[in-house]
């Protein structure tokens, strides 16, 4: 089963909204087929596999990453592959986790097994949710998995005082951001990102393809003379706006092959779920937040992070003024804190990365969750 999650990794880059998937067949002791799905609209791991193995997969057993479709519906690309494992006369077939799409989840074991195959469940299920989490969040929230991403000094500064932010991370960590770009459905960034730092937020390198290019922009503040309107027609750029802006920015911005979503103002502002379940709609199953530090504020406020992925470079820039990763009014009390489980950290070149999951305060009491609207006064 490692080995099927270690293949199932490689379809990363390309196989989104689909689940990466790897399949291994074994018999005698010897591996005799495996593959992982490559891309989406391609043949999945199961299948890959037993066309490797050929008349061998008869009595052998197949471990593979995650529960074998068994129906076609709509939207499928491919042939079911349950049918396919029963006509190919395996004995056994070792599943890490089940599906959770409602076309497949149970039925797909239970097709196995009916047909007089050994089914088991379950062997590296966490690993094998781990690695398909995305796919997870968005067949059961809805949404995309979304991870908060910055680069900051030791001493917490994302700029210095001058607002000056190139280079805080090394050559070698903007290579990886530009990898986990490729993997990823939507870069998000507000306003004020786009308008200090004219990105591109592109995907640069031969691997994955290209993002869904987002900015939240309430007011549709947004330059003309900004690199993504100016290639929109280009890569896709999606601006999420308050339905009552400016209708002449609108067209100007329309015309120059921008995509304009209207959203009603809630208290003033749009709403993070609002926004996450537009792009879950759209198909996209993961989403990185790239800046700035109100648009972190008020997406740690709404709980709309699921992750959180921190580059540390060896460098201070000192100053009061200097920019910290996140803005707002920020939590009152240590127990209002947001915290982070399955923290892991690692090197890349002379940086330090640090990963977790966002666990969020209990509802009692003032808490940066939900529409509250800070801690004025307290």
């Amino acid at each position: 089963m490692w080995r099927a999650l270690e293949l199932a990794r490689r379809g990363q880059p390309y196989v989104a909204p689909n689940p990466m998937v790897g399949a291994v067949i074994v018999k005698d002791g010897q591996v005799v087929g495996e593959g992982f799905h490559e891309e989406f609209g391609g043949p999945h791991a199961e299948v890959n596999a037993l066309r490797i193995a050929g008349d061998k997969a008869a009595g052998a057993t197949m471990y593979v990453s995650l529960e074998p479709c068994c129906e076609a519906y709509d939207g499928k690309k491919t042939p079911p592959c349950a049918p396919q494992l029963v006509g190919a006369g395996l004995k056994r077939v070792v599943v890490a986790v089940q599906d959770p799409h409602p076309n497949v989840t149970g039925k797909g074991v239970q097709m196995l097994a009916e047909a007089g195959i050994d089914v088991t469940v379950g062997e590296c299920q966490e690993e094998a949710h781990e690695l398909n989490a995305a796919y997870f969040s968005h067949v059961e929230r809805g949404r995309p998995l979304v991870t908060a991403k910055w680069a900051m000094t030791f001493d917490g500064k994302i700029a210095t005082r001058t607002g000056d932010a190139r280079w805080i991370s090394s050559e070698a960590s903007r290579r990886e951001v530009h990898y986990d770009r490729g993997c990823t459905g939507a870069l998000i960034v507000g306003t004020g990102t786009v308008e200090r730092d004219d990105p591109m937020l592109t995907a640069r390198g031969d691997v994955g393809r290209q993002p869904l290019r987002v900015v939240i922009d309430r007011d549709l503040r947004i330059g003309m003379d900004r690199e993504l309107v100016k290639t929109a027609d280009e890569f896709p750029v999606f601006i999420y706006c308050a339905e009552d802006v400016d209708e002449q920015k609108q067209r100007m911005l329309e015309d120059a092959g921008v995509y304009l979503i209207l959203l009603p103002r809630r208290e003033g502002r749009l709403r993070w779920m609002e926004i996450l379940r537009d792009l879950g709609e759209r198909e996209v199953t993961s989403a990185i937040i790239e800046g700035g530090g109100g648009l972190f504020a008020t997406a740690f406020q709404e709980r709309a992070i699921d992750r959180l992925k921190i580059y540390l470079a060896p460098k201070i820039f000192g100053g009061e003024t200097a920019t910290t990763p996140v803005e707002g009014p920020g939590v009152p009390d240590v127990q209002r804190a947001i915290t982070f489980d399955h923290v892991r950290t690692r090197t890349v070149g002379p940086d330090v990365v640090i990963e977790g999951n966002a666990v969020y305060p209990t509802e009692q009491g003032p808490s940066p969750s939900g529409y509250w609207k800070g801690y004025q006064g307290q």
